[in-house]
């Protein structure tokens, strides 16, 4: 169990959880439970892995029907359901999950959590609005990546049918989290694809532009790099390289602006390191497409060379080194970056004076 430093839920969260478990079917449970949804909608998408076991473990979820029903009662042919069984019994009356699902859907959202595949499934089944929030968005994606294929293959079906209703600003908070775990989850194989009727969409990508150009913090070029995939990005790639709060984001988008390509993680295949000893690694498989820009590069290089963040004019001028060819006139651009503060960069215009292109080149 996580020590109490490590937990996501609040205490007020975890009480709400416990007293939820202790009276699953009361009339004042809808109210205990929307209180709790709520709160579960303030956390952010990327504890949605620790926050589901805690959520589990702290609501009983698989235990309320074990731990309260006091004996086991068999009906025989044509006699009443159990239920009604325990009723005229004068025994507690203590619903399953899917008689909680029935009287009240929202329960759904809990059970995403449950430990039993079937009530995953279940809950899966009862949802038809599109979640509130991107922790739910989170928690919908983890299960498409579900230990179990059926509650995956439910999970499918459930996000086809609610993800041109999901929110622009929930899709874009969950983005930010879910593009990395494409290929980091490992159960799901196709149902990752289904994530990209939400995040092709235009108004999904303008709001992510915005997080990538304005947070300031977070593995945020780690997301652009994914998002490259779309090429929705590209026309956000200028207001991202001129703007973005941090330099590994603009550094991104004026190597793609520059080259003119963009490459993205498509998964992870083997490399060998020395074939006699059996010895290879991981690395990432990358793909590449052309981006669409209506402006030449070097436009780009002379913004770039500009940048506050040496980082970034280190990159640019990389790239410059590499379009050199295409750049007529460079004298200008190699006497700045002569005179830079960083002796990075400095090192860069010391390559470039002493290889000079020969006129044959441009």
């Amino acid at each position: 169990m996580s020590s109490p430093a490590a937990r996501v839920l609040s205490p007020s969260l975890s009480a709400k959880l416990a007293a939820l478990a202790a009276r699953p079917a009361h009339r004042e449970t809808r109210d205990t439970l929307n209180e709790v949804l709520a709160e579960l909608a303030d956390l952010p998408a990327h504890v949605v892995v620790r926050a589901g076991r805690e959520i589990a473990t702290t609501a009983r979820l698989g235990w309320w029907q074990l731990e309260k029903r006091p004996i086991q009662i068999v009906p025989t042919q044509d006699a009443p359901s159990f239920s009604q069984l325990k009723y005229l019994l004068g025994l507690p009356l203590v619903p399953s999950e899917n008689e909680l699902l029935a009287a009240n859907p929202d329960f759904a959202w809990l059970f995403l959590f449950h430990p039993s595949g079937y009530v995953r499934e279940a809950a899966l089944h009862y949802i038809d609005a599109p979640p509130k929030a991107s922790f739910f968005l989170a928690a919908l994606a983890l299960r498409l990546n579900d230990w179990v294929v059926i509650v995956r293959h439910a999970a499918k079906r459930c996000l086809a049918k609610i993800s041109r209703n999901v929110s622009a600003n929930v899709a874009a908070d969950a983005a930010l989290y879910l593009l990395e775990r494409r290929f980091v989850w490992g159960r799901w194989r196709n149902e990752a694809s289904i994530l990209d009727l939400v995040f092709t969409r235009d108004d999904v990508l303008a709001a992510l532009a915005i997080r990538l150009a304005t947070k300031p913090t977070g593995p945020l070029a780690i997301c652009l790099r994914h998002a490259l995939r779309y090429p929705g990005m590209d026309q956000y790639l200028p207001q991202l390289a001129a703007a973005a709060v941090q330099p590994a984001v603009r550094a991104l988008a004026y190597q793609c602006l520059i080259s003119g390509k963009a490459t993205w993680i498509a998964g992870f295949e083997w490399a060998w390191i020395d074939k006699v000893y059996g010895l290879r690694r991981r690395v990432p498989k990358l793909e590449t497409r052309i981006i669409q820009i209506d402006r030449p590069a070097i436009d780009f290089v002379k913004e770039g060379v500009r940048d506050k963040s040496s980082f970034v004019r280190r990159i640019v001028a990389d790239r410059m080194i590499a379009i050199r060819p295409q750049i007529p006139d460079d004298e200008a651009l190699i006497a700045r970056l002569a005179q830079d503060r960083s002796a990075a960069v400095r090192s860069r215009a010391d390559f470039l004076l002493r290889h000079p292109v020969s006129k044959h080149e441009l």
